[in-house]
């Protein structure tokens, strides 16, 4: 779907990203060949579906879920930031986005711009890098597929949503920009003119910009901050014959610039429109050929009224969009992947299945093989499961004190579903996760402890064992007894509260800074720290002092405050305090 721009006041929320520089990540050295697209060169924008490009046509972005065009520079869109509305996330369900998803109070957010998509959290560190490994395997499958760049979208979705800042958009997109990189791919900053400054620090290569021209923009031309920020490496969209005007007038022969219809819908279709700065509109040949027909069709599992099944993909000269399944000869349903499961059938009866391919011109491939599958009685009882998850990879620790070690790791997957993580300590458990992250506190300072993580499915079946870690807590005497800090709540507001913490030095020096813990009983979560920094995973909050804020004399105190959303707790949770 298009995404038309959205206009923001560049100067305040440049400011807040200006004050962010110690979350971003450094460029990646080391990484894969990679290269942004030629400068100035004949772009298609067809992230509405594919189609056969016009003669001419150097630059075209697809949709992740097609492949990319024969012999021209392809850039994968992805929605890095938000959902799909196909991925069936409400306010109330997370689908397969379960962990992943930016909640307030205990609420999915949906973009007030373009129902059906949801904000994906980005609000942590943790949450961050859980994200960012989920999202590298889209990228992963982009580079497979053969594209040379990557689209993510929905950089700007911070300003839509409360709880993201611009930092944590910047450090979230850099993990991406690493990870693509890697795998040979350049990356786009898409829109979100505020952050363009930032765009080489955090390893973007080009941007692309919808509606940047000073006649979409009320006389204000964003078309050159991009190109202040990338040169000549800026792609221009325009969705108006007027926009094309303004951009052509003045970076003709420079950058990338092409005017589509909204929808960008393929061509062939009603709407479709593709106008360069040369002039008039220009109309790809029809595609006549037809994708190839899938192979390996099977049947994966069966109950007493469903069938399920998988076949290998089939390939196209444009791009497959989709697959129609046929029961007894007969179509029953489509998919756009390479599953389908046919529900309300007969127990212990035996079906007839074959696939075909098709693509957006309506080209239908011949049939797959042929295969034949019966439901399982109305009594059987399914078998049961025996298979371990595979074993978590990319163990590291993320933060320590004197006191406690945080760690995190790459999900593992299994043939029916992970439950959650038993986490090891010297070869001891120690305690479990259902996520992807654990602090394990209670530690002794300036001690090393050895870490690693097992997974476990809802069957009882434990994965082997992940990589394993060597982490220190740090230091509990750099010239200060410690600590103790007691929380109140000072007001209360339509959904929240403010708190105060009360940090007491109970040493003999003044602090060099201080770290507090506590673990909320509910689902509060900080929405506003006024005078702290923090991360919260979960129920579980640690917050470290502003950098002015680190000196409390020996026997003073010093008041925090925040801003909480959730319900008042009763009784207040106990806080530890850590001095250094």
């Amino acid at each position: 779907m298009s995404r038309r721009k959205r206009s923001l006041a560049v100067a305040a929320v440049a400011a807040t990203a200006a004050t962010t520089a110690l979350f971003l990540q450094a460029p990646h050295a080391g990484a894969a060949t990679y290269a942004p697209p030629p400068a100035g060169g004949n772009f298609d924008y067809q992230i509405g579906g594919p189609y056969t490009p016009a003669s001419g046509v150097q630059i075209v972005s697809r949709d992740n879920s097609v492949s990319p065009a024969p012999g021209v520079y392809n850039i994968c869109y992805i929605n890095a930031f938000q959902t799909q509305p196909e991925d069936g996330v409400t306010t109330t369900s997370d689908g397969k986005w379960a962990g992943y998803l930016l909640k307030i109070n205990g609420k999915n957010q949906e973009d007030p711009e373009w129902k059906g998509e949801f904000a994906l959290d980005i609000s942590t560190a943790a949450a961050r890098n859980a994200l960012a490994a989920k999202m590298d395997a889209t990228i992963d499958s982009c580079a497979a597929k053969g594209f040379n760049a990557i689209e993510p979208d929905n950089y700007d979705s911070y300003t839509r949503f409360k709880g993201l800042t611009a930092s944590e958009a910047e450090a979230y997109i850099s993990l991406l920009a690493q990870h693509a990189h890697d795998k040979g791919l350049a990356i786009a900053q898409k829109n979100t003119v505020e952050l363009a400054a930032d765009a080489k620090s955090l390893g973007l290569d080009f941007a692309i910009a919808e509606e940047c021209s000073a006649a979409d923009q009320g006389g204000t031309d964003e078309c050159n901050e991009y190109v202040n920020a990338f040169g000549k490496n800026v792609i221009v969209i325009e969705y108006t014959d007027s926009g094309l005007t303004a951009a052509c007038n003045e970076y003709a022969g420079q950058v990338s610039i092409v005017e589509r219809d909204l929808n960008v819908v393929p061509s062939g279709q009603s709407g479709y429109v593709r106008k360069t700065c040369s002039g008039g509109s220009t109309t790809p040949p029809a595609d006549t050929q037809a994708p190839s027909a899938p192979t390996g069709l099977k049947a994966t599992t069966s109950t007493s009224s469903s069938i399920s099944l998988s076949w290998s993909a089939s390939t196209d000269n444009v791009g497959v969009s989709g697959y129609d399944v046929y029961r007894n000869g007969q179509k029953v349903g489509s998919a756009t992947g390479t599953t389908y499961t046919d529900s309300g059938l007969t127990a212990s009866t035996t079906y007839q299945y074959s696939v075909k391919a098709k693509d957006a011109a309506g080209n239908t491939s011949a049939a797959s093989n042929t295969i034949s599958q019966a439901t399982q009685s109305g009594s059987t009882t399914p078998p049961a499961d025996t298979q371990a998850p595979s074993a978590p990879t990319g163990l590291k620790a993320t933060t320590s004190t004197s006191s406690s070690i945080s760690l995190s790791w790459t999900a593992s997957t299994d043939n029916v579903g992970v439950s959650g993580y038993d986490v090891y300590r010297n070869g001891q458990k120690v305690g479990s996760a259902t996520g992807t992250t654990y602090t394990d506190s209670g530690l002794t300072a300036s001690t090393t402890y050895q870490y690693s993580v097992k997974a476990k499915d809802a069957a009882g079946n434990t994965s082997a064992a992940s990589n394993t870690i060597s982490q220190a807590t740090q230091s509990g005497s750099t010239g200060n007894q410690g600590c103790t800090a007691t929380m109140k709540q000072t007001s209360t507001f339509s959904g929240g509260f403010n708190a105060d913490v009360v940090v007491k030095n109970t040493g003999s020096t003044t602090t060099k800074g201080w770290t507090l813990t506590w673990t909320w009983p509910g689902g509060q979560t900080i929405s506003d720290p006024w005078d702290i920094n923090f991360t919260q995973s979960g129920k579980s909050v640690t917050a470290t002092n502003n950098s002015g804020d680190a000196a409390i004399s020996a026997g003073g105190s010093y008041d925090a405050e925040f801003e909480v959303t959730g319900s008042v707790p009763s009784p207040f949770p106990t806080v530890t305090c850590t001095a250094s």
